[in-house]
């Protein structure tokens, strides 16, 4: 499902922290990795595959940079290049099939651009938790990303406990996905929205020997019966294809319900569906899936589904009453 992986890289540690989820991934779904990092001048083009030396300098003297602007920006894509060549010899090494690309343009812009010509399958960024910090939303990448983009986005959480990227042994390390006891959980509404996060979830499981929770959440107790038996079809479906899957319900507001089954369920990685609509100032508005990536302590994939796919009316929410909050 995930055969070509694009994992934006800043030179730093921190994002580095991608590559591990990365790697696992490209192991078991024989994927290839593609490297990508933002050099941001003003006014310069988006996305050139390969080396930035000359490109650079092309575009500086088309727009009239300076001399001194010029050099800055030559020796940055030089240190970008240099970086990218380092870390993606590093993979060839380890036996991944791996790539690289250099953009002239803002992180969100040029990650969003390179998964389009490389036609990826999934983008994979290391994200601090972000407390309740709304005003940083428009200036995050990840959620630039979510926006910009129609690949799925894996926004993996990275603590201070973990170690740096880097070193002979990272493959020797723990799996951090094919871990049976802490299964995946996937919010769900009766929507096909929310259910295109299924096809997701299902591969994963089945990749990596994980359970799957479902998860409803309800805005009053009543509704919870409707509830329970619309997860409860939708596990009939997934133990059919050979997938283990546990419906739990649960009445309150939709992100502290996912959050309160996650930890009882010891869950891993979340899974869920968002269209990634653009509000005002350029955040994501009223997006539930925005909330989890910024409040809640789980990794996550946010899928997107195709383009035009809008939840069709009559289907299986008219029946259970949506999930409390805002939409996906």
């Amino acid at each position: 499902m995930f055969q070509r992986i694009v994992v934006p890289l800043d030179g730093g540690r921190f994002a580095e922290a991608a590559l591990a989820p990365a790697r696992e991934l490209a192991r078991a779904f024989s994927s290839r990795l593609l490297l990508v990092r933002a050099v941001p001048p003003h006014g310069f083009p988006a996305v050139t595959p390969g080396s930035l030396h000359e490109t650079a300098a092309a575009a500086g003297l088309a727009h009239g940079a300076n001399p001194d602007e010029h050099q800055i920006v030559v020796e940055r894509a030089d240190e970008a290049d240099a970086y990218l060549h380092s870390v993606t010899q590093h993979l060839r090494l380890a036996g991944y099939d791996a790539d690289m690309t250099l953009a002239l343009a803002a992180p969100g812009s040029a990650i969003a651009q390179a998964a389009a010509i490389e036609h990826a399958d999934l983008i994979v960024m290391a994200t601090h938790l972000r407390w309740k910090v709304p005003a940083t939303f428009a200036a995050s990448p990840m959620l630039d990303v979510l926006v910009r983009s129609r690949v799925p986005l894996l926004a993996w959480r990275v603590t201070g406990a973990e170690e740096p990227e880097g070193g002979p042994a990272v493959d020797d390390r723990p799996p951090l996905l094919a871990r049976p006891a802490f299964p995946l959980l996937v919010p769900l509404d009766g929507t096909p929205l929310a259910e295109h996060a299924l096809l997701a979830a299902e591969a994963l499981a089945r990749t990596f020997g994980l359970r799957v929770v479902l998860v409803c959440a309800v805005s009053e107790p009543q509704l919870e019966a409707d509830a329970s038996a619309y997860l409860r079809d939708i596990q009939a479906e997934l133990k059919q294809r050979g997938v283990h899957a546990l419906p739990v319900t649960g009445v309150g507001d939709s992100l502290r319900v996912i959050e309160t089954i996650w930890r009882r369920e010891y869950g891993g990685l979340i899974v869920m569906a968002s269209r990634g609509r653009l509000g005002p100032h350029g955040t994501i508005f009223g997006s539930l899936a925005a909330r989890v990536l910024a409040e809640a302590e789980a990794s996550v994939l946010v899928v997107r589904p195709p383009e035009g796919n809008a939840a069709k009316a009559g289907s299986r929410a008219d029946r259970v009453g949506t999930m409390n909050g805002p939409g996906m």
